[in-house]
């Protein structure tokens, strides 16, 4: 009996899906996109943070223009999410993970991963799509200004300086 028990606890967690656009019955998606360099002869021993702080959330603009009052929104998720070199020749295979994270102002040690990939694919090309996390953001984007920390881990050394684009798409709602 014990045995069944189990047995069906473990089939539900893995035929159960949650699915992103399931969470809410009113939301309004807000994008971000932020521009960042990656300097030639970064190494592979070290975690490089490019902080990109002061972004206007652009929350309250997003939710008056979708009739979504602040206190009615429970949460806000990323729902995409990717990293790009801004020109079409670059290839990002020298970039083993990526973490994408919200942090409060000043204090880059209080922060919420939003977004990450671990590890990226082998030869991704130009682009590295982005795993949205499950936590709700709302606290750091529902600020004027959202600061953001793209840390990024290498698997070789940069031989150029490399312009990259990040999109997000962060789902506010109830």
């Amino acid at each position: 009996m014990k045995k069944n028990i189990i047995f069906f606890a473990l089939s539900l967690l893995v035929f159960t899906n949650c699915n992103r656009e399931e969470l809410f019955t009113n939301y309004t998606d807000i994008v971000y996109r932020q521009y960042f360099d990656i300097p030639a002869g970064i190494g592979v021993f070290d975690v490089h943070h490019f902080y990109i702080p002061g972004i206007p959330s652009k929350y309250a603009e997003s939710l008056l223009n979708a009739n979504i009052k602040k206190e009615d929104v429970t949460k806000v998720l990323t729902t995409q999410g990717s990293i790009s070199g801004l020109f079409g020749d670059v290839n990002l295979e020298f970039v083993d993970r990526v973490s994408i994270r919200a942090y409060a102002d000043g204090d880059p040690t209080n922060y919420l991963e939003i977004a990450y990939r671990d590890p990226s694919p082998i030869n991704p090309g130009n682009a590295i799509g982005l795993i949205p996390s499950l936590a709700s953001s709302q606290e750091f984007f529902s600020a004027e200004t959202v600061n953001l920390d793209i840390v990024i881990y290498l698997r070789a050394t940069t031989t150029e300086n490399v312009q990259m684009q990040l999109d997000l798409t962060m789902r506010a709602g109830y």
